[in-house]
């Protein structure tokens, strides 16, 4: 898997695995019987909590529940398609153009919220479980006060900067697809150009990743009829420069892996109607015309 869709799907993992935990706690809470007189330290009557207090620990408990369900079920869903877009049959420069960024930026942003909803609803419960337990803050218990005061802090500062940090890489990695097309194959192009070295594009390159760069000639590699895009032609225009590299790259296994027919590829620079195109060149068998 290359290393943008890893970052992404590590992401996700993190979010499953923090939900279960919450999720285990909530199962505990849901299962402590807040009706229990013993259940609570507190010997002030004035301070025993009403009905409401308990029927409100339990409906958070199960609002908490719910927020942390959905939130990983949504992460679920993400993994599970970058798995399926990830499978052999699919090539990685399409990737970008299967993968709807604004449906991955919602989904990401869908579980993060459900992840926060989740810890603010499971705070709720707890500050009623402290007044259970200690007496009510409208007493004026101080050891009630004492553990509610840090959890209303420190809970809210934490989700602040986790919704500032899931904010940036949902951004980072949804929003900019440059950027996300050089995360998710740079770690490939640097095993490519450790097996190619100063091949036909030279040090700096590689075949297979100046065929990235032809990803808006793909359909008019496969059909003749189909008219050449302006982008196609000023990548075909750079690139055959080198007439070797150029070459190599519509013979190179990502090219391969596209479908890109050859006998159809060697077409486009006549089609783009460059003057300075390598005609009569041999390519694989055919003639750049």
């Amino acid at each position: 898997m290359a290393a943008g869709t890893s970052i992404q799907v590590t992401a996700l993992d993190g979010v499953v695995n923090v939900n279960s935990i919450f999720t285990l706690a909530v199962f505990v809470g849901l299962a402590w019987n807040p009706w229990d007189p013993n259940n609570t330290l507190n010997t002030d009557p004035r301070c025993a909590p009403g009905p409401s207090v308990k029927r409100d620990l339990v409906a958070f408990h199960v609002y908490s529940f719910s927020s942390f369900l959905f939130s990983s079920l949504v992460a679920l869903t993400l993994k599970q398609a970058f798995r399926i877009t990830r499978s052999p049959s699919y090539h990685p420069v399409e990737l970008i153009a299967r993968i709807n960024r604004k449906a991955l930026r919602v989904g990401m942003l869908a579980s993060g919220v459900g992840s926060v909803c989740g810890s603010v609803f499971l705070m709720l419960a707890l500050v009623n479980v402290v007044q259970i337990k200690l007496g009510t803050l409208a007493c004026g218990s101080t050891h009630s006060f004492a553990a509610v005061v840090p959890l209303l802090i420190f809970v809210p500062l934490g989700l602040f900067v986790y919704g500032n940090a899931c904010n940036a890489v949902v951004c980072i990695l949804s929003s900019c697809p440059v950027l996300l097309q050089w995360i998710s194959h740079a770690s490939v192009i640097r095993g490519l150009q450790t097996v190619y070295g100063a091949g036909e594009c030279g040090k700096s390159s590689t075949p297979d990743r100046e065929a990235f760069k032809l990803a808006p000639c793909m359909s008019a590699a496969q059909d003749e009829t189909v008219s050449v895009s302006s982008s196609c032609c000023a990548q075909v225009k750079r690139i055959g420069q080198n007439p070797s590299c150029l070459c190599a790259a519509m013979l190179s296994n990502t090219a391969k892996m596209a479908g890109i027919k050859l006998d159809v590829a060697v077409t486009i620079p006549k089609r783009c109607n460059l003057s300075d195109r390598p005609i009569g060149y041999k390519c694989g068998g055919y003639t750049v015309p």
